[in-house]
């Protein structure tokens, strides 16, 4: 009896345990879970992920946001075609008395045109060898004053183009004697180079736009045997797709925001451009050349704008004589079959291109193209000439010219817009 009751009471001990053990284990669950419940009440969530407050690691600054460039900046870029000087006109502007030239006056009319512009561009055809090897003269080599290059800087141009078929007229000499009378007036030029240069490409950059200029001619006339192998690869820029697809890279890879290749090519003469140029322009469009400026014809030919991956693109494959000699009265008894008043003719053209500096893009915003005519009258000591904006001076004829000069600026004009097809998307 008494080890029985006595086994009962111990077996009523155990039982009180394990449930008083359940009990607190029960509560202690209770009380994590809550604990839990209510920190989660307390944190927003994420929050207890944050450890930036804590001593060790300290807060991380906020990254900021580099606002995009709001600007929108527009750029005038003026071009024309051949700047020749014939011998007729270096005596028309000489002054005896002085014995100096002066060949300001024949850019007069046009002088605020170009200087409208934020870049204006020249073809300068012939080289200023100076007196020292050869006298002046004209056709068929060309050695023309300096102060044909004073005239130019008057009238407002500052990028020259020096490379076409008679860069070397006065071999090498000349074609370095040329080029730093140039940079001594402030030109920057293009085509040719004294020594091997960096680059082949000329940059310009106005407004933060940066352009690529490049020049080629398709010959010298045969003057290129005046030179050697390795001065004829570095001096003058002949026509080469090679090389004009490594100016094209190379004007890529510094970030160029246009291309404009200014190229002396075609047949002279011909109103039409030839398959080669046609096809030489394709190849420089699909390429990544934005603008193609020709001269070499001494005639207007095709001006056309086009649309490549989406890009308005523009072409005029010859800009004509901007001034010459080269008139009707001049060149018929030389070629009598030949149509030569289209040999007045030149155009100005005004491009004007715009960037959005927040996206980088560059565009053609809009092409103007102005028909030129040079009219040449007799005033001592020869002639005087003046380089005329035709419809300007047309209405009106505030110059007071004769009936058969005012059809002839008029011929001139209808020829010349008849070549003109641009549309701007």
């Amino acid at each position: 009896m008494k080890d029985g009751t006595m086994k009962r009471k111990k077996r009523r001990s155990t039982t009180r345990t394990v449930i008083a053990t359940v009990f607190i284990i029960g509560l202690v669950v209770l009380l994590v879970n809550g604990l839990d419940i209510f920190s989660q009440e307390e944190n927003e969530p994420g929050e207890q992920d944050h450890v930036a407050d804590t001593p060790n690691q300290p807060p991380k600054e906020p990254v900021e946001e580099v606002p995009e460039d709001p600007r929108t900046e527009t750029l005038r870029i003026t071009a024309v075609g051949d700047v020749i000087y014939h011998m007729s006109q270096i005596e028309s502007a000489y002054d005896a008395q002085s014995n100096t030239y002066d060949f300001k006056p024949f850019f007069e009319l046009i002088k605020p045109i170009i200087q409208e512009a934020d870049i204006a561009i020249a073809n300068y055809e012939g080289t200023t060898a100076g007196l020292e090897v050869e006298p002046y003269m004209a056709y068929p080599r060309f050695n023309a004053p300096d102060e044909t290059l004073d005239a130019l800087k008057y009238a407002g141009f500052n990028v020259i183009s020096t490379i076409n078929n008679h860069s070397l007229d006065m071999r090498k000499y000349g074609l370095i004697r040329t080029l730093e009378q140039l940079h001594k007036r402030g030109f920057k030029t293009v085509g040719t180079y004294e020594e091997r240069p960096d680059t082949r490409v000329l940059y310009v950059e106005e407004k933060d736009i940066k352009l690529a200029f490049l020049a080629y001619t398709y010959g010298l006339n045969g003057m290129e045997v005046t030179l050697t192998t390795e001065e004829l690869d570095y001096m003058v820029n002949l026509i080469d797709k090679t090389k004009i697809l490594e100016d094209i890279e190379d004007a890529k890879s510094e970030s160029a925001d246009m291309i404009i290749a200014i190229m002396h090519w075609g047949n002279e003469y011909q109103r039409n451009p030839s398959n080669e140029q046609k096809e030489l322009a394709e190849y420089m469009f699909s390429n990544g050349v934005d603008i193609i400026l020709g001269s070499h014809p001494h005639v207007i030919q095709d001006a056309k704008t086009k649309t490549l991956d989406g890009d308005t693109k523009f072409v005029i494959y010859s800009m004509g004589n901007f001034i010459s000699n080269q008139r009707q009265e001049s060149l018929d008894h030389e070629y009598p079959n030949l149509d030569n008043f289209y040999t007045e003719d030149g155009v100005i053209v005004q491009i004007e291109i715009e960037k959005d500096f927040g996206s980088s893009n560059t565009v053609i915003k809009e092409i103007e193209v102005i028909p030129t005519w040079v009219n040449r009258y007799r005033q001592a000591p020869l002639y005087h000439y003046d380089v005329i904006p035709i419809e300007f001076y047309l209405e009106g004829n505030p110059l007071g010219l004769d009936e058969h000069t005012l059809s002839r600026m008029q011929r001139s004009y209808r020829d010349t817009m008849e070549k003109i097809d641009i549309e701007i998307n």
